[in-house]
Parts: C-alpha cells; sequence; structure tokens
C-alpha cells in the first residue's frame, strides 16, 4: 500500500526561465501591429519577457520592446536543423516620425548568427514575412500595406530588403497618409547558428541621423558555454513495497539532454526501477519517441535523447520502482544519485520514502521547562503512520510522562479530564484522535484513533502547544515513554528541565559546635535557574528552612544583587509553630525578566544540644519556589506535597563537635564487589547478598553495613505493612521506604537520587547514601574493587 506525499519543497530546484516581464522604453500609444517574421512563422501571440534594449541615438523618436531572451547554447544550428530562436523585438514609431517620405531602419545581427539565405537581396530569405493585410511584391522587396485607419485612409507601406547574410533593412515609403502610430514586430526564428561565443546576443537597429527612427543594441539571446539539465521529482510516494513519481527534466538551452550516458538514476540498495509510464512534453521537441530509458530491473535508469533538442525543451515522466530486498532497503527517504554526461543542477534526487506499517512520535524541537511551574510548554509532538493506514481503528497510542510531570488537564482537573492544552493539527488523511487519561497519577495521556486513515497519503497528527506541570527539584531530560495498542514503542525528549533556583553557601565546610547560641556561618546565595522561575502567583512565598533544633539567632539581610526581581517583607519564624526548626521568609513582589540572584548575607544560626553531627542542611520551599508542590489536583500531585515539595537544597554548615554522652566506636568495614565475605575491625564474616556495582552505583546491603557501624540487631527494624526500614544507633534515627528515594534522618527527609530497592529479599541501597545516613565516609578502590566505611 502507497500513499503519495507532494515533496515539491523538497525536491524543486532551479528551473531555467525563459520568460519574464517586457521592458520598455520611450513607450507610445498603439493603435495597430504591423508582424514581420524573420523566418518560419509568425507567433500568434506575444508573450512579454525582459530584455535590455539600449538606444543609443539621441535624435530617437520611437523604441524598442523586448518580449523574450532565450539562453542558447554555443554550438552550431543550421536552418535545416531547424535553426534557433532569438528573441521578438516590437519596434514603436511615432506617426509624425514618417511624415518626411521615406526612409530606411537597418538591423543587423551579431557575430555567430545569420539569416536562413545568405544570398544578398534575395527574398526567399524571408519567404515568411506576412501579416494580416495584402501583400504586394516589387523585385526584392515586399511590400506590407495595413488595413485603413480610423479615419478611413490607408497606413503606412512597408518593405523589407536583404542586404547580406547579417544584414536587412526595413524601408517606410511614407507616401501613404501616417493616420496611426506604427508597432512592428520582428519574429526571428529559423536563424542559424555558426557558433556563437558565450555572453549577451545584441541585434543593432542603426537609421540616418535625421530619419528620427529609433536605433541602438537590443539584447534578443543570452549564450553560454554548456547546457544544463533541471530535475524534480514530484508526486512522490511513501509505501512498504512499491512507488511511482512523476520525473520533470527541464533544458536550459536545447541539447542539454545528451545522448548516451545522459542522466543515470541510481536507486539506494533495496530498491529496483520498474517500468516508465505518461511522457508529457511541457514544452520545446523532446517528444516520448526520442527520450529513451533503459535499465528496468536494475537499480539504474539510463535516460537519453537519441535525437538532441533543437529548442530548450522540458518534460513530465511517470516512473516507477519497488523494494526487491527488505533486508538491505533501510526505512526513511529514498535517494537517487544522479550522474551522466548531461550536466544536472542536483546530484541526487529524493523520489519516495520507505517504511514498514507501523509509525513514530518525534519532537522537533524540545523546550526548556522550569521545575516546580505548571504551564509549562512543551515542542511540539508529532505523531505519524510511516505508511498510509498504519493506525488501525479503535486503537492507541500512549504517551506516558515521568514522575516527576503531569499534563496540565490533568494537573488542573484531575484523571477524568479530556482533549488538551493547546490545539490537534492533523494531514494526510489521519483524523484528530480521542485524548483521554489513564492512570490516578495522570501520567499518561492516550491517543483513540477512532477511524483509519483511508487516504492513499501516511498520515500524522501533532499536539502543538501542550503544557505540562513539573514537580520541585525535577531536573534533567523530560523523556516520555511511548506505547499503546498501535504497536509503538520507544522513549522521545520533549523538554529539558531546569530548577527554579539553586542554594549555596559561601563557606559550607563552617564547622559550628553543637549548642551554639551565635554560629556565623557566613553568607547564603540562591540564584533562579531561568528568567521568572521565582514566581508571584498565589501569595509568592519563598521560605528558607532549617533542620530540626536549628534556628536563625537574627534577621539577615536579603536582597536582589543582579536581575530584575523584586522582593518584599524579609522574616524570620520557626516553622509550624515548632520552636526547634527555624525558617527565613520573604516573598516575591515582581517577577524577573533576567534570571536574578538573591544574596542572604550575616547568617546567625542557633544550634540546639540535640542536633546530631554532620551538615546542616537547608531546603527551600513554599509556593514562590515550588508552586506546584502546593496547588493542583490533589489525587495526582499529592506525592509533590508529601516529598517533593523543595525547589532547592544545600549544605550550608557542619556540626564537628559530639553532643555530650554519645561514644565514639569507631568501625571500619570493608567489602569486596561481587563477594559476600566483608570484614570488620579486621573480622571476617558473610552477608547473603554480595555487594554490587549498577549503572555506576555500588549497592550494598543495608543490614549487613548498620550492624558493621554499631547497630544492634534490635535496632534493625522492619515494617512490613509500610515497608518502611528504621536504623536506630545513638541519638539517630534512620528511616527508608522501599521502592522511593525517601531517607529520612531524625524527621528530616533527604530526597535521594535513586530508590531503596530489594535484592534476594534484602535491602540494599548505594553506599553513599548509606554512610551519610549513619554518619560515617566511603572509600571505593576501582583497582582493588573495594569498598571501605568507617564509622566516625
Amino acid at each position: 500500500m502507497s500513499d503519495k506525499i507532494h515533496n515539491k519543497q523538497k525536491n524543486k530546484k532551479n528551473v531555467y526561465d525563459i520568460q519574464g516581464g517586457e521592458q520598455k522604453f520611450m513607450k507610445k500609444s498603439t493603435k495597430k501591429v504591423l508582424n514581420v517574421a524573420a523566418s518560419a512563422a509568425m507567433l500568434a501571440g506575444i508573450a512579454p519577457v525582459a530584455g535590455i534594449v539600449a538606444p543609443t541615438a539621441a535624435h530617437a523618436s520611437g523604441s524598442f520592446d523586448v518580449y523574450n531572451v532565450p539562453t542558447l547554447g554555443t554550438g552550431s544550428v543550421s536552418k535545416s536543423q531547424g535553426g534557433v530562436a532569438l528573441g521578438r523585438v516590437k519596434v514603436n514609431i511615432d506617426k509624425l516620425t514618417l511624415s518626411g517620405g521615406q526612409q530606411t531602419l537597418t538591423f543587423t545581427l551579431p557575430q555567430g548568427f545569420e539569416f536562413p539565405s545568405t544570398t544578398t537581396g534575395s527574398t526567399t530569405a524571408f519567404d515568411q514575412f506576412t501579416n494580416t493585410a495584402s501583400t504586394t511584391a516589387t523585385g526584392n522587396t515586399y511590400n506590407f500595406v495595413s488595413t485603413q485607419a480610423d479615419d478611413g485612409s490607408n497606413h503606412e507601406t512597408i518593405g523589407v530588403n536583404v542586404i547580406s547574410s547579417k544584414t536587412a533593412q526595413i524601408v517606410f515609403n511614407g507616401t501613404t497618409n501616417p493616420g496611426d502610430d506604427i508597432e512592428l514586430l520582428l519574429n526571428m526564428r529559423q536563424i542559424v547558428s555558426t557558433g556563437p561565443s558565450t555572453g549577451d546576443v545584441n541585434v543593432t537597429f542603426s537609421a540616418s541621423t535625421a530619419s528620427g527612427l529609433p536605433t541602438g543594441n537590443v539584447k534578443v539571446a543570452t549564450v553560454v558555454s554548456s547546457g544544463q539539465v533541471a530535475l524534480e521529482a514530484n508526486d512522490t510516494e511513501s509505501s512498504s513495497d512499491s512507488f511511482n513519481f512523476t520525473f520533470k527534466l527541464t533544458e536550459s538551452v536545447a541539447a542539454s539532454l545528451k545522448d548516451g550516458n545522459a542522466v543515470k538514476l541510481k536507486l539506494p540498495s533495496g530498491f529496483e526501477w520498474d517500468s516508465r509510464g505518461t511522457f508529457t512534453t511541457l514544452y520545446g521537441n523532446l517528444a516520448a519517441a526520442n527520450v529513451t530509458t533503459t535499465g528496468f530491473g536494475t537499480d539504474t535508469l539510463t535516460l537519453a535523447a537519441t535525437t538532441p533538442s533543437t529548442t530548450a525543451s522540458s518534460f513530465n515522466l511517470d516512473l516507477a520502482f519497488s523494494v526487491n530486498d527488505e533486508d538491505k532497503a533501510k526505512e526513511g527517504d529514498i535517494t537517487v544519485n544522479v550522474s551522466g554526461n548531461s550536466s544536472s543542477n542536483v546530484s541526487n534526487l529524493v523520489v519516495g520514502s520507505y517504511g514498514q506499517y507501523g509509525g513514530g512520535v518525534t519532537v522537533a524541537s524540545p523546550s526548556t521547562v522550569i521545575a516546580g511551574q505548571d504551564e509549562q510548554q512543551l515542542g511540539d509532538i508529532v505523531v505519524k503512520e510511516s505508511v498510509a493506514g498504519s493506525f488501525i481503528a479503535d486503537r492507541t497510542v500512549t504517551l506516558q510522562l515521568p514522575e516527576g510531570a503531569r499534563w496540565q488537564s490533568v494537573y488542573e482537573d484531575g484523571e477524568g479530564a479530556t482533549g488538551t492544552t493547546g490545539s490537534v493539527d492533523t494531514a494526510n488523511g489521519l483524523n484528530a484522535p480521542q485524548i483521554e487519561y489513564t492512570g490516578t497519577d495522570g501520567r499518561t495521556m492516550r491517543l483513540k484513533f477512532n477511524t483509519q486513515n483511508t487516504s492513499s497519503n501516511a498520515g500524522s497528527i501533532t499536539l502543538k502547544d501542550v503544557e505540562v506541570a513539573v514537580q520541585p527539584g525535577f531536573t534533567g531530560d523530560l523523556n516520555v515513554t511511548v506505547a499503546g495498542s498501535q504497536g509503538l514503542t520507544g522513549t522521545v525528549k520533549v523538554a529539558t528541565a531546569t530548577p527554579s533556583l539553586t542554594l549555596s553557601a559561601s563557606d559550607a565546610t563552617y564547622s559550628a559546635a553543637i549548642g551554639s547560641d551565635s554560629a556565623n556561618i557566613g553568607n547564603l546565595t540562591l540564584k533562579e535557574g531561568a528568567a521568572g522561575a521565582l514566581t508571584d502567583d498565589d501569595n509568592g512565598l519563598v521560605e528558607v528552612l532549617l533542620p530540626a533544633g536549628v534556628t536563625f539567632g537574627s534577621v539577615p539581610t536579603v536582597s536582589v544583587t543582579s536581575g530584575d526581581l523584586t522582593i518584599r517583607n524579609v522574616s524570620i519564624d520557626t516553622y509550624n509553630n515548632s520552636a526547634t526548626q527555624g525558617v527565613l521568609r520573604f516573598y516575591v513582589d515582581s517577577e524577573s525578566t533576567t534570571a536574578s540572584t538573591i544574596a542572604i548575607n550575616g547568617v546567625n544560626l542557633r544550634i540546639d544540644r540535640t542536633v546530631p553531627q554532620g551538615n546542616i542542611v537547608a531546603k527551600v520551599q513554599g509556593d514562590g519556589a515550588a508552586n506546584t508542590a502546593y496547588h493542583g489536583f490533589g489525587d495526582v500531585t499529592q506525592t509533590w506535597k508529601d516529598s517533593y515539595r523543595y525547589a532547592a537544597q544545600g549544605t550550608i554548615a557542619t556540626i564537628g563537635t559530639q553532643a555530650t554522652g554519645v561514644e565514639s566506636n569507631a568501625v571500619t568495614a570493608i567489602y569486596t564487589i561481587g563477594s559476600t565475605a566483608y570484614k570488620v575491625n579486621g573480622e571476617t564474616r558473610t552477608a547473603e547478598v554480595a555487594p554490587y556495582v549498577e549503572n555506576g552505583r555500588t549497592y550494598l546491603p543495608v543490614r549487613y553495613v548498620a550492624e558493621a557501624l554499631g547497630v544492634t540487631p534490635a535496632n534493625i527494624l522492619f515494617d512490613k505493612a509500610t515497608s518502611m526500614v528504621t536504623l536506630i544507633k545513638g541519638d539517630r534515627v534512620v528511616q527508608l521506604k522501599l521502592k522511593t528515594n525517601q531517607l529520612t534522618i531524625n524527621g528530616s527527609t533527604i530526597n535521594m537520587d535513586v530508590k531503596a530497592v530489594t535484592k534476594a529479599n534484602r535491602t540494599v541501597l548505594p553506599i553513599a547514601w548509606v554512610g551519610k545516613a549513619l554518619d560515617a565516609t566511603v572509600m571505593y578502590d576501582a583497582a582493588a574493587k573495594t569498598v571501605t566505611v568507617n564509622s566516625k
């Protein structure tokens, strides 16, 4: 089955202009036209084409119009071969110019061209001179007598004399009543070409300086050194087996299409030429009988002219080809290689598109979205059949977002939403699908195609201006997973998510003492990830939240140091009416148009004696920084509200003094990748699960690491109902939930970049997080494939 794709834009190349616009000089009013043909026949109509006229006599009271300027080759063309056609020239003469009696206008052909006969004074050279009036002959001259003038009198009588092979004279007798202006049309056809030089071809008109007749050089052709053929492939098809298209060839000059190895079209591997169809002459004298096509049944087709054209020609030829080896044929555009001894304007030509049943999903220009905001626009999503009829009625294509994003329609209205933001464009016979959403989290858009494409074209739909909501803290590629009953699979990148802001400290290694009432940790910096990342939507609140037991000792100085963001109402407080968790608040007054930086200077902390050793991690939340954590349809975004409401977080200081009453029990545990044997302070032990590496991360069993680092078996707890693992060591309580990235230390939740998983019924986790949770350091020896964990 095949479908036609109009590839005119893809394949259209330069086609040689043989007509253009009329150019006039000293235009006069037109009354009657006398036609003079300088050889075979007078043209019935005038097709204006630009010519360059350069009058050289200032006394001229007439003008010239040029109606076409053809392009010719340098080769010789005799009269018996049909000669060549130069441009048509109209001579405009004012009626008062001829009032003084007989006058003569001489015109001379340039070097390389001659009249059909070289006999001086011969009337046979002009045996086709004619007009619509009566004609009389006297000696070597044809006289042209016009019809009556408006006032009933006769027009001017005109004759033509041959002077030489290159020169002729137009004689105006001036004996009749000059009742009207004269317009004389010279149709210079069947002119003999004797091998002209390249460049402009100018006919010279001359007359007595006292005559008042127009004189000058008139451009009637252009000669080029060699001809070229312009090639096009029109009405190409997309198919899984056979293909048809219309091949168009246009000569720049006569005989551009040569004989023999003229134009060769070589198909790629897996395809062969089948047959030739209708030949249509567009203009010129190349006909089906003198254009040969050979090579059917092979991958190379040769076109040639057994009788080269005598005038520049153009034709359409229907061609067919097919797949002959599916193992070699590659899907996508089918491009033929163009060669041969006829110069062409292209070296390759797309003649069709090959594909198996099915289709694909593409995004040409992935966009940039901001984490923590909704109404984030994606690049256009195109869902396309590979061949016509690939998409079956009542089957679906599904597009599933990652956990960090929701379709905007569902974010606002819940799972029952239908349709989409933006619009759906259809092309090539495929109807717009029914759009629904599945899953309680609304991450899956389902496109149901209610009707099958019955046209001959491979159809497509484009989802334009589709919007999504993105969770706070989500960064990196936003990839959509493609599935559904239509059989499409894979992933496609639709956007890149940038954080709404980042948090950093001027001295993140500052060591604060437990129980300090005034720890001056330096300055903090908030930087927007993009213009408008901090929003004034809703209340525009931005909060910098400290961990439990840490509060602000005083209000720091908060100011915008770059960009045009404006803020207001800076204050400090305790979070959720808790006296043990400090918070710094301010509000976005006006969103930025340039990504901005906020400086928080002079940060002073109070640290409760219950705070364990380790990093002090501050987190940023609030409507202004993480809007999607607080809004949207509840069932859809509940997990964001519970676990992903932080726009940014970062270490702002460390606690280096151990709390009173906590004993130091340093432990060193060494694990070997792939081995269940490990050592704790030199003692060899055996685990049920060996450490392993996956996606560049080293995973260790949590239970054996915890035991090695001083957590007693009684303090390693697992709640099967909630899938929650709890580890207790001294005053540190660590909790993690399987199949989530939630790690809680003394009630403070950390979002890990991976999830806790099970292997052989044992919970395993990247050792970096285990060490952090249990206040240990981790070292990895790549050569020895060992991991060393040291407790503090």
